[in-house]
Parts: structure tokens; C-alpha cells; sequence
């Protein structure tokens, strides 16, 4: 098995994993697990994208990570700010 196989079957795992955890996993009502599970699906991705291609896969990363780490931070917040109260 080469290395592209293997990313492409480890990143369709990941995206399967990552989808049907956020969608019916356990504590899903809580923020931020669903979004740790929708981070695990968009590396997952990130990995079938290196399969193909090693720039776009790069370019991905990049910005899943300037996209996520905004999200993850405001729903870290929101969970906090709601134990408070």
C-alpha cells in the first residue's frame, strides 16, 4: 500500500468519524466537542487532499486552521460564559 492509498483511506476514515460524531456522538449539545469532531472531519479532509495533491493539501491546512481556531475559541467562551451564569 503507497502512501497516497494510505492518506486516502485514513482521511475518508477521519471524515467519517468526525461527521457522524458531531452529528449523533455523545455531547453533542455541548460546542466544543462538536467542534473538535468537525476539526477531526476537516484534517480528515486535509488528508485526501495530500492523496492528490501536496500543495493543495497545504492550502487547506492553512485554512481550516485560520477558520477553526476563531470557532473554537468563541464556542470555549460561550460554554464558559454559561457555567457562570
Amino acid at each position: 500500500m503507497s502512501e497516497s492509498e494510505l492518506a486516502l483511506y485514513a482521511g475518508s476514515f477521519m471524515v467519517l468519524a468526525g461527521v457522524a460524531g458531531a452529528a449523533i456522538g455523545p455531547s453533542r449539545s455541548d460546542p466544543v466537542v462538536k467542534a473538535l469532531n468537525l476539526d477531526l472531519a476537516s484534517t480528515g479532509i486535509c488528508l485526501i487532499f495530500l492523496a492528490f495533491n501536496h500543495m493543495l493539501a497545504l492550502l487547506t491546512y492553512i485554512a481550516v486552521g485560520a477558520f477553526a481556531t476563531p470557532i473554537l475559541m468563541r464556542a470555549i467562551l460561550r460554554v464558559e460564559a454559561g457555567e457562570r451564569e
